[in-house]
């Protein structure tokens, strides 16, 4: 019997290559993310590692184990993020993985790219292929020395795709209440006719993109959230039908999220609700000092989601 439960487990594991949904994480898991998240770009502005461990993250991986991995923040770490496993001589469970993150070998460090880092890495957690299933079959030629090895394979690019994705459902939600509900319905149209049919993104879709790693938008630039899609697709052509699944449904996730913002008019009565943050503390915080939490909590007194 045991073995029977294994072989299906792998199973669907390995189906996870050909998914046609964005994997969603626990709601337990996203809040503690974002916590972690808050803690880091503290530890992280001060140089602080001297207590490295700097939070647990509740996981469930794709094939329904439940555990906590420890999240370090170590500034002399040479890579931006990884998983690692703590005893060689067991199986690479949830119980026996954590992660190591440095700010410092970001392209961008700030609050959002540290949350999009430490997202992909659980991304690889959450893929069984990676952890206790890995084999020679599945792990193949995966290497940093080529963007076909890298980039192209599928842990990476179910990764990548699954990233991009959770920034952009981030991003629209963000700007709910800031443009109106049909501008937001309109450029999820462009993102599709964007992404499917190399047509034209229209201005919110090119915010939003910019704002996954909250980077200036410059003439002439790229996202880095597209750059990371366009080298995925170069190095492994085939994997864009799979992405282009995965987008059609985080639309539709999308459309659900708009609708249910603008479903009720936002009143005054709704504002004066217990905040986390005080008023105080909003005036006299700059956003780019804030989390998550925090621009959320202040949204009422000043608003961090500018055009």
């Amino acid at each position: 019997m045991k073995d029977i439960i294994s072989k299906i487990l792998k199973e669907y594991s390995e189906n996870l290559l050909t998914e046609k949904k964005r994997v969603k994480f626990h709601p337990r898991t996203v809040s503690d993310l974002e916590y972690v998240t808050d803690l880091i770009v503290s530890k992280w502005k001060d140089k602080d590692d001297e207590t490295p461990l700097v939070g647990r993250v509740y996981m469930e991986d794709g094939a329904g184990d439940k555990g906590f991995i420890p999240i370090y923040y170590l500034s002399t770490y040479q890579n931006e993020a990884e998983v690692q496993i703590r005893d060689n001589e067991k199986p690479m469970e949830l119980g026996n993985i954590f992660i190591i993150v440095n700010p410092d070998q970001m392209l961008n460090p700030n609050s959002k790219s540290i949350y999009n880092t430490l997202y992909h890495e659980l991304q690889h957690v959450f893929d069984t292929n990676t952890t206790r299933f890995r084999s020679q079959k599945n792990y193949g030629n995966y290497s940093h020395d080529s963007i076909e090895n890298y980039y192209g394979h599928p842990y990476e690019q179910r990764a990548y795709f699954n990233e991009v994705l959770e920034g952009m459902v981030r991003g629209y939600k963000e700007l709910i209440g800031y443009y109106t509900q049909q501008e937001l319905e309109d450029s999820l149209d462009s993102a599709l006719n964007f992404f499917g049919k190399g047509g034209t993104g229209d201005k919110v879709l090119r915010k939003v993109l910019f704002g996954i790693n909250s980077e200036e938008d410059l003439p002439g630039e790229l996202p880095h959230a597209l750059k990371l899609l366009y080298l995925v697709k170069q190095g492994n052509p085939d994997s864009w039908n799979m992405f282009l699944k995965m987008l059609y449904s985080t639309v539709d996730e999308i459309r659900d999220e708009i609708k249910k913002g603008y479903s009720e008019e936002l009143t005054e009565k709704e504002y004066k609700k217990p905040r986390k943050m005080s008023k105080s503390y909003c005036e006299k915080t700059s956003c780019k000092d804030m989390g998550f939490s925090q621009k959320a909590s202040c949204r009422p007194y000043k608003n961090c989601y500018s055009k």
